[in-house]
């Protein structure tokens, strides 16, 4: 799920050391086993079979997404993410064209302030609600301060990724098979008009080549916690096999023992760190070990992995909130091996 009012200000960009992860865990703990912070997820999924039945819990339902979006389709919920081009410079700072999938986009709040911030950027999102894609065209449409040719550089497709691959006009069978090796970025990064969430109209942007190639960034920005835990890995090989060789694939979710873990009563429990919400959507929270163990399974290279760690006020209660976020980047080799998971 997206993030429970995350940031309310491009602020946040200055401030991810508020305070110290361990001594929050240790806090929290007390006396409990250290070795929680570091389970791996093989080891949750193992506990999860093991425990059988989920006691009437209910079940993974990916039409939450689209009731959610439904219900909240005349305000803006989720504020823009404008802290991103500055938590990630590499979407801001090369001079030459780029493209970016970001993966469960929601209703743009991500790719909005890409735009506005990078001329060279073609941003791809995907997402399981098509009242959210809906959603996205609009606020990305009305965006002040954004030409018609950045508006036009905005392209939606509804991919319900936990269960599904990226279509072939994004990175096609014999891209995959080399791993991208011998594909360059298409004629699609420099703005050709499309704008559909038509997969045959994708196709036909990219007329005279086999598909637009991949992309050289991925983003996975509180989506991860939204996917079954036997699916992430599906969702990460699906991701490093659209990006190029050399590119990024940027990473924020919410982190162990964030404030909102805490706040689950037992009852919406489904497994360690898996929680449900009302709306049947789930929660997972990540510790820097899991995701690093998922992402380099896929084959990429790790470069930045850490514990964002705010604190911030309920200004009506006067409350302290401390937000814990996982924050990476990790990288597809140059030479990266074809992963076939």
């Amino acid at each position: 799920m997206e993030e429970d009012c995350e940031e309310s200000s491009s602020a946040r960009a200055f401030y991810s050391c508020d305070f110290d992860w361990q001594e929050l865990r240790e806090e929290i703990e007390g006396a409990r086993s250290p070795e929680v912070g570091s389970t791996g997820i093989d080891v949750i999924l193992e506990a999860e079979r093991s425990r059988g039945a989920d006691g009437g819990k209910p079940a993974f339902c990916p039409s939450a997404w689209e009731a959610f979006h439904r219900n909240h389709s005349k305000a803006l919920f989720f504020k823009e993410r404008r802290y991103l081009v500055k938590e990630f410079p590499e979407l801001v700072d090369n001079p030459r064209a780029i493209s970016v999938l970001e993966v469960g986009c929601g209703t743009g709040s991500s790719v909005a302030p890409i735009l506005r911030a990078n001329k060279n950027a073609t941003c791809y999102g995907c997402d399981c609600s098509a009242a959210a894609l809906d959603r996205a065209e609009l606020l990305v449409a009305g965006q002040a301060g954004l030409l018609e040719s950045q508006n036009k550089k905005f392209r939606p497709f509804l991919c319900d990724i936990s269960v599904q691959s990226f279509p072939s006009w994004l990175c096609c069978s014999s891209c995959r098979a080399t791993s991208l090796q011998s594909c360059g970025p298409s004629q699609d990064d420099n703005g050709v008009n499309s704008r559909s969430t038509s997969a045959e109209q994708m196709q036909q942007s990219s007329e005279g080549s086999c598909c637009v190639g991949g992309v050289s960034i991925v983003m996975l920005i509180f989506t991860l916690s939204a996917i079954p835990l036997e699916r992430m890995r599906h969702v990460l090989a699906e991701c490093a096999a659209v990006l190029r060789p050399g590119g990024h694939l940027l990473f924020r979710d919410y982190g162990l023992y964030d404030m909102t873990m805490l706040r689950f009563p037992s009852a919406q429990k489904l497994a360690d760190r898996l929680y449900f919400r009302k709306d049947g959507t789930l929660s997972y929270f990540f510790s820097l070990e899991v995701v690093r163990e998922l992402l380099t399974s896929v084959g990429l290279v790790e470069e930045e992995l850490q514990y964002a760690c705010v604190q911030l006020v309920n200004r009506r209660k006067q409350v302290p909130m401390k937000r814990v976020w996982v924050h990476a980047k990790f990288t597809k080799p140059e030479t990266a091996a074809v992963c076939t998971r």
